[in-house]
């Protein structure tokens, strides 16, 4: 009886001692489980960051500045995301946001012969005269981007940096070039409509670059120089906002040989006009909005003082070229525009 009892207890003892046992090794299948969730977790917040890594660069808006004005702007103006509230105060810039579709919240006066759509008209309108400018107006509106030109740094680009307000600045005036306008152009396109509206924008420039190429061929190279308003008189060599758009034509600049080319527009000695004595003469004018304009002060001028006047060739040939306001500063890629009806006015003029 006392065997049977001690194998009974022995029994048991051996029973409970399996159990715990196997209650003391941890579970594969809770280990894999853990596993597996830590595992699902983690790469739950590597999507999650490269998610908002992606947004944010979507986000982000670069717009470049042209190769001439990196030395005093730098490579681009940078921004978290992409502005919608621009003010812009420059023709050339609305040119391309027209293009792309972009509205402004507030516009300089537009340019006079280009053709906007009606919506553009009817946009607030800020003054941008050379002597002032609303800066609060500007403020007010509480832009995130104002585009305007670089001539208006030195005034007022200050007063909007103060108030937190990103400035993008814009080369515009007569001394501005074909090459400058077109890359300037280039790079808003790119900003504003991406590589396709780039695309777009250099595909035009060649095409009338092609047509000067062609005008050039069948054409002899007459000398000529650019009478720049009067009086005082100035001249514009081949480095000048027309003189860079003729120098894609087949004409000499004589006063690239008179002065240095990079001065672009400076003032003019009447008795090294007379010694030069150019085939054709261009007039334009700041001051006269149309070529009747500009035709009716030079020929006053010409009246008042014939001696000087009528020694020179083109006088007396009749080979003197009025040209109106478009011609004696940029307004962005209105200057392919302007190239055209160029050549088609030299074509009738200059057989």
């Amino acid at each position: 009886m006392r065997r049977r009892i001690g194998a009974f207890l022995l029994s048991g003892i051996l029973t409970v001692s399996m159990f715990t046992g196997c209650g003391s090794q941890p579970s594969t299948n809770n280990l894999s489980n853990t596993t597996s969730s830590e595992g699902s977790s983690e790469e739950k917040t590597t999507k999650n960051t490269e998610t908002e890594k992606t947004t944010q660069e979507e986000e982000h808006f670069t717009i470049k500045y042209p190769s001439y004005m990196t030395d005093s702007e730098g490579d681009a103006l940078e921004l978290e995301k992409e502005p919608e509230k621009i003010v812009c105060l420059s023709n050339a810039a609305l040119q391309i946001l027209v293009r792309c579709d972009i509205k402004p919240i507030a516009i300089t006066s537009t340019a006079s012969g280009i053709d906007y759509p009606d919506w553009v008209e009817e946009l607030p309108t800020i003054e941008t005269g050379m002597s002032e400018v609303d800066t609060e107006g500007i403020i007010a509106l509480e832009p995130d981007l104002v585009i305007m030109g670089e001539h208006l740094k030195e005034d007022y680009g200050k007063l909007l940096a103060d108030a937190n307000i990103p400035v993008y600045y814009s080369s515009e005036g007569p001394s501005t070039t074909y090459e400058e306008v077109k890359e300037a152009a280039v790079v808003f396109g790119e900003a504003f409509g991406g590589e396709e509206e780039k695309a777009a924008i250099e595909a035009e420039f060649k095409k009338v670059e092609d047509r000067a190429k062609e005008y050039t061929q069948n054409h002899d190279t007459k000398k000529m120089m650019i009478l720049f308003s009067l009086s005082p008189a100035y001249q514009q060599t081949s480095e000048g906002y027309l003189g860079s758009m003729l120098s894609l034509l087949p004409f000499e600049n004589l006063s690239d040989s008179l002065i240095d080319p990079s001065e672009r527009t400076a003032p003019l000695d009447m008795e090294k006009l007379v010694e030069m004595n150019p085939e054709v003469l261009f007039a334009i004018s700041p001051m006269a909005q149309t070529s009747e304009d500009v035709e009716k002060m030079f020929q006053a001028e010409f009246d008042a003082n014939p001696q000087i006047w009528n020694n020179l060739d083109a006088v007396k040939n009749g080979t003197i070229i009025y040209l109106p306001n478009e011609y004696v500063k940029s307004k962005g890629m209105y200057i392919i525009n302007s190239l055209n009806t160029l050549m088609d006015m030299l074509e009738e003029t200059l057989q």
